[in-house]
């Protein structure tokens, strides 16, 4: 389902420094399908996987026949899931007893649409990442633990690869065995923290300050200014994000943005009065991004690398 013919001709104008074109935008779900949020591509972008807007459920859609199907209803299951290299999804389920949260972790497995309990009743677990593609990263009081793919628990002490986490609202930096609080604009509210693609850089968002980039030492590189939800595109070298203004009940407007890692350049990819776009997700293998709109309706935008 293409979006207005007016749309697409603003869309069609727009370069970016030379650098890249919008070429289509296409609607991907309806609201008779159901209400949709926070997209996520799978590797080769035959599947996508959403949410509902409170995190609950888990839904997939297939790119080659457009049928969505329900993979659970579990409560939090939409916060941070995430796709492997071995066509397997990894997510969360919290349970609350006598007013505590216990967190599960879960792998559905495409090829035998089966599931699987990686790790259950854990609590005081900061985030759950997948790292190379395939195992699986949590932190627990100051520790890093991993899950191989052979779903044996170990200390990630000699993980090389950096990985970074908040916890209780700082940016901590996991990496050679080492646990380093960066917190490279002072003590506050980190959000949306994530590592680039080379293994580099750090991208982050602080509360009333802005989102920023940052080397591994904490040394601030770039400055996007107001940009929530940041993400880094699959070369490293650009960031998608939105802009998002809500009138303390509701969202009343939000566009999406690109920019270059250093700030300097910056390109508003989705100028439109009738639609909220948010949470902006780049495709693994394409030069894709992935959308929903404020009232749960899941785009993609089509981009052309100049």
């Amino acid at each position: 389902m293409k979006m207005s013919f007016l749309f697409m001709l603003l869309l069609l104008s727009i370069n970016f420094a030379q650098e890249f074109s919008v070429t289509s935008v296409e609607q991907l779900t309806t609201l008779k399908q159901g209400k949709f949020y926070y997209p996520i591509g799978n590797n080769d972008d035959s599947k996508i996987m959403f949410s509902s807007e409170e995190y609950k459920g888990l839904w997939i859609l297939d790119n080659n026949n457009g049928k969505i199907n329900q993979i659970n209803d579990y409560l939090s299951a939409g916060y941070e899931p995430n796709f492997t290299n071995d066509n397997k999804i990894v997510y969360r389920k919290d349970d609350f007893r006598n007013n505590l949260r216990f967190l599960s972790i879960y792998k559905y497995d495409f090829s035998k649409m089966t599931e699987s309990i990686i790790a259950e009743n854990l609590r005081d677990i900061a985030q759950i990442k997948v790292i190379n593609g395939i195992d699986i990263n949590y932190s627990r009081n100051e520790n890093l633990l991993e899950i191989k793919s052979n779903n044996k628990l170990n200390k990630a002490a000699i993980n090389n690869m950096p990985v970074v986490m908040i916890e209780n609202s700082d940016l901590v930096l996991y990496k050679n065995g080492k646990r380093i609080i960066l917190n490279p604009n002072g003590d506050g509210n980190y959000l949306w923290a994530s590592v680039s693609p080379d293994g580099d850089k750090l991208l982050y968002t602080f509360a009333e300050q802005g989102t920023f980039v940052t080397d591994l030492n904490g040394k601030i590189v770039g400055n996007i200014g107001y940009a929530h939800y940041p993400q880094w595109s699959n070369s490293g070298e650009w960031i998608v994000y939105m802009k998002d203004y809500d009138d303390g009940e509701k969202v009343i407007d939000s566009d999406l943005y690109i920019s270059s890692i250093d700030g300097t350049k910056e390109l508003n990819i989705t100028n439109t009065k009738n639609i909220h776009e948010m949470y902006p997700v780049w495709s693994k293998s394409k030069n894709r991004i992935y959308f929903n709109s404020s009232d749960g309706i899941i785009y993609k935008i089509e981009l052309k690398l100049n």
